[in-house]
């Protein structure tokens, strides 16, 4: 519902703007990365996640996504999460990216947060990241991702917000 409703409103802006293509389009990618984030936000919120570490996802989140803007965002996997068939929250795999269609999808956006979640929940993460830094060598000690750690944490560091942690 919440895309419809947005989806109408950047509709009625479009008409609104008509022959200002610059102002409508970054209203509209305006309009889209605020629905991800807000969504992502709240699900971060009912899980009780410290204010920090809700930073710290939201920017992986935008990291994972190119912004929400990439292939897989389509299919609402934020995260750029691989299927699993455990991954109680995906419909299937089938998702491409990176020249393979072993990504996840997700029906909604919500689904897509729980699954990270829940999966570092299942693998053992401390959730008690204070810097970019922390959450960035303790994902590649467990081998989450391949990028040296200086890539990582300047990528999440383009996004993160200022929070007291």
């Amino acid at each position: 519902m919440k895309l419809f409703i947005t989806f109408l409103v950047s509709l009625l802006f479009a008409f609104s703007e008509v022959g200002n293509t610059n102002s409508k389009r970054s209203s509209d990618n305006f309009t889209v990365m605020t629905s991800y984030e807000k969504e992502i936000r709240d699900v971060l919120e009912e899980e009780g996640l410290e204010p920090y570490v809700i930073e710290l996802l939201v920017a992986q989140s935008k990291h994972e996504s190119g912004n929400y803007t990439n292939s897989l965002t389509k299919y609402n996997n934020v995260f750029a999460r691989h299927y699993h068939k455990t991954d109680t929250f995906a419909t299937s795999a089938g998702a491409k990216a990176e020249g393979h269609s072993r990504f996840a999808k997700y029906p909604t956006i919500k689904n897509a947060t729980l699954s990270q979640i829940y999966y570092l929940r299942r693998m053992k993460y401390s959730f008690e990241w204070k810097s970019t830094s922390d959450f960035a060598n303790e994902l590649k000690s467990k081998h989450y991702y391949e990028a040296p750690i200086e890539v990582y944490v300047s990528a999440l560091n383009r996004f993160i917000k200022d929070v007291d942690a």
